[in-house]
């Protein structure tokens, strides 16, 4: 129960620290939040991608048949593969943040970490206690961007829609981007000729374009990811907090010593 007190004691007496690494925890939430939600929307459209193509398929082989489904069956991989690559720089970015602000608290708090060695704190209750300390941190941060994405869920979400559309659009080469704003032409007549014979529930823009996107989505349908950023930057607040302060804090008692 005094470890609680002394860790929200500093906490109030560190409000500097304590607003910085809540900006940097808000930044790593966010942006984490973001892009696991664009990656889902991106995985669902390519889902689908595949489902059309499967169906249209069948032993006409159109996949290998027609560079167009080539093209974009890539760039769809490709935008769930670079969310994924955006995810782990966010991650081991924070991670690195993290550390460096741990450095500049600890070199800071050396004379009040002194004194608890000399009240007879080991280096592992002085560590566990700055652990706690930015864990709680991290926690309570998560809570207030929970909160605050819940008041404004409907504009976050559609703001992650419109991004995932634009990131698609973007991506697309100049002779798709051709296609997606035209309808007509000799090029969709040809396209469309995949569709001869066949009954479907879709057309040749829907089979390409489709993101396939559910318009009553909320956060509820991701709270997974919430779950996951929770664990896993605990976890990681944690380790590195308490892997810092340890070898600081032993090396503070090895020059204690030598003194």
């Amino acid at each position: 129960m005094r470890v609680i007190q002394r860790v929200f004691a500093s906490l109030r007496y560190h409000w500097r620290y304590s607003l910085l690494f809540g900006v940097l925890a808000t930044i790593f939430l966010v942006g984490g939040l973001s892009t696991l939600i664009v990656q889902a929307l991106q995985n669902q459209a390519l889902g689908l991608f595949e489902q059309r193509i499967a169906i249209i398929d069948q032993r006409s082989n159109n996949a290998t048949r027609w560079s167009i489904l080539r093209q974009l069956l890539h760039i769809r991989q490709a935008i769930v593969s670079d969310t994924g690559n955006i995810y782990n720089y966010l991650f081991w970015g924070f991670a690195l943040l993290i550390l460096l602000l741990s450095i500049i608290s600890l070199i800071q708090r050396k004379h009040e970490f002194s004194i608890y060695q000399l009240a007879g704190k080991n280096t592992a209750d002085i560590s566990f206690q700055f652990a706690l300390e930015n864990l709680f941190l991290f926690v309570i941060t998560s809570f207030v961007v929970v909160i605050v994405l819940l008041c404004v869920q409907t504009l976050y979400l559609n703001g992650m829609v419109q991004l995932n559309q634009y990131w698609f659009t973007q991506s697309l080469p100049a002779n798709l981007k051709t296609l997606l704003q035209s309808n007509s032409g000799q090029a969709w007549r040809e396209f469309n000729q995949l569709f001869q014979h066949q009954f479907t529930t879709f057309n040749g823009h829907l089979l390409l374009f489709d993101q396939g996107i559910r318009s009553s989505s909320s956060l509820a349908d991701y709270d997974r990811f919430l779950w996951v950023l929770l664990w896993q930057g605990s976890a990681l607040v944690f380790l590195v907090s308490y892997l810092s302060a340890s070898i600081y804090n032993w090396g503070i008692g090895r020059k204690a010593l030598r003194t």
